[in-house]
């Protein structure tokens, strides 16, 4: 083992990648032998990962089997790479069209993801990066989903949601967000003016899939010098159009 590697998450995976392999539920001192485990750490490393719903044991005869909590991993893992392949072509015409970045985030939990970003060509680029995570209160993507949720779902984030000041422009105030939301959802998309960060201004749109899910959003993102209040009412329809493209090509139906 190289140096700085951890042995419990190489044994975790000597683990999962065994289980995935069996067909049939296992058994502990099987698992063991298999894995060269004295049979007390692979207890230990097998009831972790139970904990933490990724095994489960058979009521009857307490033999190990993976959970389907690996196959929703799998799943998002999958739509992510699948609505990236989709998303690039579209956001790389996006950016030709307005000279500034694109970003391509999904909702996770109570934060967003960026998944894929096109630069513009100008020379003060932006600073955010692929697989870095933001907040959606102050995202023009964060604010674009949130507004399409179905509405359970959505107060289920806005409970654990947190509103911090990042800028003198960000909304704190959780009923005036609530409204902002609505207005969002009426006019299609959201704008950021400088409440993520100072000196940038941004404005996204939610993206579906074909069970009419929101799968993501997409935003064109500038410093404020480029992105004035004036572009938007110009950028926010390309910006819809091309959103529109994407979740036509994710099979969502428009209307739905």
């Amino acid at each position: 083992m190289k140096q700085g590697q951890n042995e419990s998450v190489f044994r975790a995976f000597a683990i999962i990648e065994y289980l995935a392999g069996c067909e049939d539920w296992v058994s502990l001192r099987g698992l063991a032998r298999d894995l060269g485990l004295v049979p007390a750490t692979a207890y230990r490393f097998l009831s972790s990962l139970k904990s933490l719903g990724y095994v489960q044991q058979h009521p009857e005869d307490s033999r190990y089997q993976l959970t389907l909590k690996f196959a929703s991993i799998s799943a998002r893992v999958l739509e992510r790479t699948q609505l990236r392949r989709i998303a690039r072509p579209y956001m790389e015409r996006l950016t030709a069209v307005s000279n500034e970045t694109t970003h391509l985030a999904v909702l996770e939990d109570n934060q967003i993801v960026y998944i894929d970003k096109v630069d513009n060509l100008q020379a003060m680029k932006m600073r955010s990066r692929v697989g870095t995570r933001g907040f959606v209160h102050s995202t023009a993507v964060g604010k674009s989903m949130l507004a399409f949720l179905p509405d359970d779902e959505r107060n289920q984030i806005l409970e654990r949601l947190t509103l911090p000041p990042l800028t003198k422009n960000t909304l704190t105030d959780r009923e005036e967000f609530c409204k902002r939301l609505e207005k969002i959802r009426a006019r299609g998309y959201a704008v950021d003016d400088e409440e993520n960060e100072v000196g940038i201004r941004c404005v996204g749109a939610p993206l579906f899939d074909h069970v009419a899910r929101v799968a993501g959003a997409v935003s064109v993102s500038g410093w404020t010098i480029t992105m004035t209040h004036e572009r938007l009412p110009e950028l926010a329809p390309i910006l819809q159009d091309t959103c529109r493209a994407i979740s036509r090509e994710l099979g969502y139906q428009l209307g739905d």
